[in-house]
């Protein structure tokens, strides 16, 4: 180990103030060569450390052994303080990414710096105790996250339909409820009839073709009576009303289905979360009893849930043919899937990748347990790729309030996180994707467009997306760095719309 000289205490972009200048030239200095441990849980090393240069990964390892990133520190960066000052056990890995050079602080150091210079030691300590309360504010301003991660994605907050109520006698006493209410009975009256039919053939070990065609039929009836139900009902001042009463006539049949029910009762905040997406791409029918079961298939071949398979092939595509020029110059492909849930399009492109050792993929998602399911039933087969798991708040990080030393990118992408965000936060999704991209890199953001089926998600299933059109996008990305190089691509069903723009 070697003291670190006042002319390389930082990498070559980092400027340290004067005050750092001054005690780094007490601090022990060691280098660190790429994967080497720096801090492991359970130590109780009497130190903290300031990164000098390179970067440095925090992570930690969960009971199912998934690798779980929670930050990347660059240079000009203190860690380990927090565990100096308190006492305790380190409960983090921290590994150099690459070489790293680090200044190291521990009790000989501040002992020496205390007595050659207590108003150097007594600014420092000073500085040190802002940048702490720093971090704690930014935890302690923060709410249960994965929870306060839903609520952020879109100002148009979801809700759930109320206890049923009475219906106001001047709606019931109406020609148009009249019309909606005689349909209603119908679809229930024919579903109910149905459901008895079918549980009573399932339970003597017997099928009903006829009976299940009909449920699907019943279904799409219903379906696409939605779209009538709410042109009669417009001016009416009852919209809201009759949405609450055909949900209510309809639930006991639609909550069967496995899909419907965690759409609507949304366990981890949002409806389109890992495992919403896994049943999607399962297309595997499941619900409670034949009728559940039926109602499922119904909503797994929605136009909706085709386009979700088909965005999974769309990227598996894209992020082959963009990687595969990088590999031809001899290059690595950086890639970066935002709110990334199980990773199924990068690993279906990795499983058909030869040239997986040149990939490196940063996964983020708020959710560890997707990273989780990532890692136990997706990243299962042999490949030579470099993947890393990160736990962080996606929008948190657009918007600045998530810094990590990311390495220059050549693809962002993201699946489905843009359907929830106001403009606002697109814009600043896109801006800040700007900033982490190369010359030349690429960044592929889905959003749903408008379609038949809207209605269905929406209003019964409360599942509720902001829609645009391929017009919406490009408004998007024009006041942007990318300007007006967006290319709208659409996969296979024409639902789910992708923006992909180049950097200059």
């Amino acid at each position: 180990m070697t003291h670190l000289a006042h002319t390389s205490t930082a990498a070559p972009d980092v400027q340290t103030p004067p005050l750092l200048d001054a005690v780094l030239a007490f601090a022990t200095v060691r280098d660190f060569a790429a994967g080497e441990p720096i801090l492991s849980p359970g130590t109780t090393t009497n130190a903290f450390y300031y990164l000098a240069s390179g970067s440095v990964e925090v992570s930690y390892t969960d009971r199912s052994d998934t690798r779980i990133t929670v930050a990347l520190i660059g240079s000009g960066e203190f860690f380990g303080e927090i565990g100096y000052f308190d006492g305790e056990s380190r409960v983090r890995d921290i590994q150099a990414v690459g070489e790293a050079r680090v200044a190291i602080f521990d009790g000989a150091v501040m002992d020496s710096l205390r007595a050659g210079n207590p108003g150097l030691f007594t600014d420092f300590i000073v500085f040190l105790t802002q940048k702490i309360c720093g971090k704690f504010r930014r935890i302690a301003g923060e709410r249960e996250p994965i929870a306060g991660y839903a609520e952020s994605l879109s100002t148009r907050h979801a809700s759930r339909y109320t206890e049923a109520k009475p219906l106001p006698p001047p709606l019931t006493h109406s020609s148009r409820w009249h019309t909606i209410s005689s349909r209603m009975e119908g679809f229930k009256s024919e579903l109910f009839n149905l459901s008895h039919r079918l549980q009573k053939t399932e339970a003597e070990g017997k099928r009903d073709p006829d009976s299940e065609a009909r449920c699907i039929a019943v279904m799409g009836e219903l379906n696409g009576s939605l779209a009538e139900f709410e042109q009669t009902m417009t001016g009416s001042g009852y919209d809201e009303v009759m949405w609450g009463y055909v949900f209510k006539e309809i639930f006991p049949y639609l909550m069967r289905s496995r899909f419907a029910e965690r759409a609507y009762f949304k366990p981890k905040g949002y409806a389109g979360d890992f495992l919403m997406m896994e049943h999607i791409y399962a297309n595997i029918p499941k619900g409670d009893g034949k009728l559940g079961e039926i109602i499922d298939d119904f909503c797994l071949q929605r136009p909706g849930s085709l386009a979700i398979r088909g965005r999974r092939i769309l990227l598996k595509e894209q992020l082959m043919r963009l990687s595969g020029a990088i590999a031809a110059r001899g290059g690595i492909t950086r890639i970066m899937n935002l709110a990334c849930g199980p990773n199924r399009e990068l690993f279906d492109f990795l499983a058909e990748c030869e040239y997986s050792e040149t990939i490196e993929a940063l996964c983020v998602d708020i959710d560890s347990e997707a990273l989780q399911y990532t890692n136990q039933h997706v990243n299962i087969f042999p490949h030579r790729a470099s993947i890393r798991l990160m736990s962080e708040n996606v929008i948190k990080w657009a918007l600045g309030r998530a810094k990590h030393h990311i390495e220059p990118l050549d693809i962002i992408y993201s699946a489905g996180l843009c359907d929830y965000l106001d403009p606002r936060l697109f814009r600043a999704l896109i801006n800040q994707c700007h900033r982490h991209l190369k010359p030349g890199g690429t960044l592929l953001l889905g959003n749903f467009t408008f379609y038949p089926d809207c209605l269905f998600l929406d209003k019964l299933l409360k599942w509720e997306l902001i829609y645009r059109t391929s017009d919406d996008l490009r408004a998007l990305f024009a006041s942007t760095p990318f300007g007006d190089r967006v290319e709208i691509l659409v996969e296979q069903a024409g639902v789910n719309l992708f923006a992909m723009a180049t950097k200059e």
